[in-house]
């Protein structure tokens, strides 16, 4: 929980940029309404098309003309209001960073901000479109969570921000009591050992050409060879043939990694255009590779849908096979499906060393579940599930949305799980992230009038408090020797 991952799945902004504080060095930035690109620079308002409302003069229309941002579920209600697109674009491009200072996209290199800005840019180049619509909500999120970010919103909506209560200046007397009654010296406060396991959310890179081998050859390749990867059993392919199973004779695209006895993936391009794939497993009995022709499937609501590439990713531990449409079957490389469906992405993080895949949400699915997001680790089994999911190093926070009920998840699929009302339940209605000098920790809403205080480690920090005011003042009494 030092540092906050992202919100809605992909990407963990702690990776691939220089450790120090230097600022980023612009590559190249697109535009997410009309799609300009400039390299070496950031954008300017003359860059962009006419109609985009970044194009020059556009800022001063106002927000309330601007239809709520609908390119995910990511946000509900604003103090009362569905952020509109116009606010979303203000706060993703040019409101002030409360984390490194940086006005604009110009962020720090060690900026949460600045790196989850950056993963965007590159999930967007790559045409990773809905890796790149969460990489740039958490954007959003993370300066909704900052003090200039909702400057920019009242400022937008023509609201004031609540006013804190006035502190008597210098020499200016005051007429209430409490400010003439000492404070009563508050007691430290006690840290629990873990309440459940913590394992930590590890960046990783998605994919490595040190694991992963893609080859293209420019004449065909034949099977009845050795490999680096190893041999293909010829007698099973003939026994296949004999049986009118019509697999490939020869190859010319070849990818596999450098697990023993991993996936082999064989393609070979048709003078229509098209790509032949081939899926091999190791055969335990003979020691030597058979497999499987890939071939039009079925998608979730019944839709027959084609293969288009079969690819490693999570550095050769995972096999992605992707079909028309967006539909994607997750495997491990030596043998056993992950998950299936639509909206599927791996992401560049691991858990005890393993990688990690989200799914949905899927249009395909019926009721509230096709609204949901869930992850899962490589074995399949599903760790943490809502419409809603912000991703931290020790945690995941799931929402609905509706708010009615948060769920506090740990890593491994282990939840925190309170007293409401005679009941052991982990539905609980909030839990917020906060950063301090102390270190980041949970303030949890178990119900109105009670809530709990978790420190990183899903350590709690004192017992029950009657509101949130109470468990922020207990976190600064913390104990230090703990």
């Amino acid at each position: 929980m030092k540092k906050m991952l992202s919100i809605l799945a992909v990407l963990l902004p702690l990776t691939l940029l220089p450790a120090g504080g230097q600022n980023v060095k612009i590559v190249s930035q697109t535009c997410p309404d009309c799609g300009v690109t400039v390299y070496g620079r950031l954008l300017e308002p003359s860059d962009h098309k006419p109609g985009c409302q970044w194009y020059v003069g556009a800022e001063t229309e106002s927000s309330a003309d601007s239809p709520a941002y609908s390119d995910s579920n990511s946000f509900g209600l604003i103090e009362g209001k569905p952020l509109t697109d116009k606010e979303y674009y203000e706060l993703l491009l040019r409101t002030h960073c409360d984390y490194c200072g940086g006005e604009g996209t110009n962020h720090k290199a060690d900026c949460i901000i600045g790196k989850t800005y950056l993963l965007w840019q590159d999930a967007m180049h790559a045409g990773q479109e809905w890796g790149a619509i969460r990489l740039r909500d958490n954007v959003v999120t993370l300066m909704l969570g900052t003090g200039s970010g909702m400057d920019k919103i009242h400022a937008m909506r023509g609201t004031a921000a609540p006013k804190p209560v006035p502190v008597p200046a210098a020499g200016e007397s005051s007429t209430k009591l409490k400010d003439y009654t000492p404070a009563p010296e508050k007691a430290a406060v006690s840290v629990s050992a873990p309440l459940i396991p913590c394992p930590l959310a590890q960046p990783a890179p998605q994919f490595s050409g040190i694991n992963e081998h893609d080859i293209v050859y420019d004449k065909p390749q034949g099977l009845a060879a050795q490999h680096p990867w190893g041999e293909v059993d010829m007698d099973w392919m003939r026994r296949m043939k004999s049986r009118g199973y019509d697999y490939l004779s020869d190859y010319d695209i070849e990818r596999y990694s450098n697990t023993p006895g991993g996936t082999v993936c064989l393609g070979k391009r048709t003078a229509e255009g098209h790509v032949l794939w081939m899926s091999l497993m190791l055969d335990k009995d003979s020691g030597k590779y058979i497999g499987s022709v890939l071939k039009d499937t079925e998608d979730n609501a019944g839709k027959r849908v084609s293969i288009q590439d079969i690819r490693f990713e999570a550095e050769g531990d995972l096999v992605v096979w992707e079909y028309s449409g967006g539909h994607k079957v997750v495997r491990k490389n030596l043998g056993g499906e992950v998950v299936r469906g639509y909206n599927i992405e791996v992401l560049p993080i691991r858990v005890d060393g393993h990688p990690i895949v989200a799914y949905g949400p899927d249009p395909t699915r019926k009721g509230i579940i096709a609204k949901e997001t869930w992850l899962y680790n490589d074995k399949g089994q599903k760790i943490a599930g809502g419409e809603q999911l912000e991703y931290y190093d020790d945690a995941i926070i799931a929402r609905n949305s509706d708010g009615t009920r948060t769920t506090l998840y740990n890593w491994q699929g282990g939840f925190i799980r309170f007293d409401v009302g005679g009941r052991i339940s982990e539905w609980l209605d909030d839990i917020q992230c906060y950063n301090s000098d102390r270190g980041s920790y949970y303030v949890i809403k178990i119900r109105e009038g009670r809530f709990a205080l978790l420190a990183s480690g899903f350590r709690q920090v004192g017992g029950i408090y009657a509101s949130a005011d109470e468990a922020h003042a207990a976190w600064k009494n913390i104990k230090t020797d703990e």
